[in-house]
């Protein structure tokens, strides 16, 4: 929690509280192209559907060619018009 606080105070990530729900969103530019990624969501799932076509809007108008999602498979039941491109894996080295 701290870490995600630090970023949207110093401006790394942006927080989009809804009625119900909130989003966490960071720009990430690459080489070529910028994105806009929604890092963390949670919350009633009707609220956040509709926010991220807001969202997309919003970081269209910051000059970003994508929307990324980092989040559970789950998520491409709901977001259709998104293509799964990777798989995110994690491993704790201190069992290493």
């Amino acid at each position: 929690m701290e870490d995600v606080y630090h970023a949207v105070a110093t401006g790394k990530a942006q927080f989009h509280p809804l009625e119900k729900s909130a989003i966490i969103t960071e720009i990430v530019d690459y080489p070529q192209r910028a994105i806009c990624r929604i890092w963390l969501a949670g919350g009633e799932l009707d609220e956040l559907m509709q926010a991220e076509k807001s969202i997309a809007v919003w970081a269209k108008s910051l000059g970003c060619d994508a929307m990324e999602i980092i989040g559970r498979k789950g998520w491409q039941r709901q977001l259709k018009d998104y293509t799964a491109t990777a798989v995110i894996l994690a491993k704790d080295l201190n069992d290493v």
